[in-house]
């Protein structure tokens, strides 16, 4: 899909659906994930600093109807014991942390309405049943009961979360929410909500900020390089979000799981040493092919280890690959996806990155093109020969194609740009996902 620089995007445009001669399979009882955000660190943080008897309201936005459903709480990547003394799972209620009476249940562990959590332990909470619709978003409550460190968290790229201050004590019962009159940006311990239902399975995308949905708050009111603003309310267009309803106005009853995590290399390398994430080869396990239902994986790495790490190409495709393995050795289909333009090299002539003066340094035209746009070319190149012709890799998700400017090819289509020329806005992320062949996600 072309949008010419300074259009405005038909949101209405960007729904993709399979072909003609592909019927979705059918739906079967089962669990799928209908939200999940990742574990990224325990970092502490003014978001994130520990305390003690201090509650918590974390609002998610689910990709499916339900019925039923169980909380993940994790523990993962914290130094020390937490006590969840009480949890709860509700219907939200517009935008602030007021939740439904009506539809607002305690969580229970093994039956107990607390749990203690060891260093490194995840827990799910026993099956409860609220009934909400698609589009509809559920908040979890947690108290905290002691004192407690810096938690394992998922930071939220648009989302705003509540607490009240710590030593407040118990206020999950509080269904106005009024008590808990602090905003916060992070998801702490909670990492995943699935439901049970007669659906067809789990789609994970996988990757970086750019699957978290960085920049996915922002309009696309004016066009790169004048940078776009956040627009009030804006939290439902991150990568997931999109192929959710894309996938459900195809007619498929699929859970979306969004496997995105700041600043997260393909492999190992300095990004990952600084703690800012753990690699994707070492997260496909955990973070991918033992959550609920999964059926496919769409995979989009790379852009961290071009754009801050400066690696060539032939560093990341054998992280590819041992991804697209791993998914084959476990019976996932694998999507693999190209990397749309701006993955530049930091580390490369100061001429040759962006800047106010000359916000389209590096471009191959007129050229010289910075060597990070030079190697995410060969690595698109790959992907879309060798790395297509992986056992279990169903199909190509052109990202790249999609998004880049014909006029400046190393660039975004300016009104799909968040601003930042890296991470595209809400309207580019939906026409990125318009780019995912949904026909593939499960096959025939």
């Amino acid at each position: 899909m072309f949008i010419a620089a300074g259009t405005v995007l038909s949101l209405s445009s960007c729904t993709s659906t399979p072909t003609a001669q592909t019927a979705a399979p059918a739906t079967q009882p089962m669990w799928v994930v209908s939200w999940g955000a990742g574990s990224e660190n325990s970092l502490a943080s003014a978001a994130n600093p520990g305390g003690s008897e201090q509650s918590f309201r974390f609002i998610v936005l689910p990709t499916t109807d339900g019925t039923q459903e169980r909380v993940h709480f994790s523990n993962r990547l914290s130094k020390g014991p937490v006590t969840i003394g009480a949890a709860r799972l509700a219907a939200a209620v517009n935008v602030g942390p007021a939740i439904d009476p009506a539809r607002d249940v305690a969580l229970t562990f093994d039956g107990s309405p607390s749990v203690t959590l060891a260093a490194g332990q995840e827990v799910v909470s026993d099956p409860v049943n609220i009934t909400y619709k698609f589009g509809e978003k559920l908040a979890v409550s947690m108290y905290l009961k002691g004192t407690f460190a810096p938690l394992t968290q998922h930071t939220s790229e648009v989302q705003t979360n509540f607490e009240n201050a710590s030593g407040g004590g118990n206020a999950t019962a509080d269904t106005s929410g009024a008590s808990m009159g602090t905003t916060m940006t992070d998801w702490l311990m909670v990492n995943g909500i699935d439901v049970y239902g007669s659906y067809q399975g789990t789609v994970a995308i996988f990757g970086s900020s750019s699957v978290d949905g960085h920049g996915s708050g922002d309009g696309n009111t004016n066009s790169y390089p004048v940078a776009n603003v956040a627009v009030p309310g804006q939290d439902n267009d991150r990568p997931s979000d999109w192929l959710a309803r894309q996938l459900r106005a195809a007619g498929y009853q699929m859970g979306v799981l969004n496997a995105g995590a700041i600043g997260d290399p393909a492999g190992e390398d300095g990004t990952t040493a600084a703690g800012n994430s753990i690699a994707g080869i070492d997260r496909m396990q955990h973070d991918v092919l033992q959550q609920a239902g999964i059926k496919t994986v769409i995979i989009y790495f790379g852009g961290i280890d071009l754009r801050s790490d400066c690696k060539l190409a032939t560093d990341i495709e054998p992280s590819l690959t041992n991804m697209v393995q791993q998914a084959q050795a476990a019976g996932v289909r694998t999507i693999l996806a190209t990397l749309p333009p701006s993955e530049y090299c930091q580390g490369a002539s100061a001429s040759l990155i962006p800047s106010s003066g000359n916000p389209y340094a590096g471009d191959v035209n007129p050229g010289p093109e910075n060597s990070g746009s030079t190697q995410r070319r060969a690595l698109n190149d790959w992907i879309r020969t060798s790395g297509a012709a992986l056992p279990g890799v169903v199909a190509i998700a052109d990202f790249d194609k999609a998004l880049a400017d014909p006029a400046h090819p190393d660039f975004m289509i300016p009104n799909l740009n968040s601003g930042d020329n890296f991470h595209p806005n809400g309207a580019g992320y939906g026409v990125q996902s318009s780019s995912i062949p949904l026909d593939k996600i499960l096959g025939q």
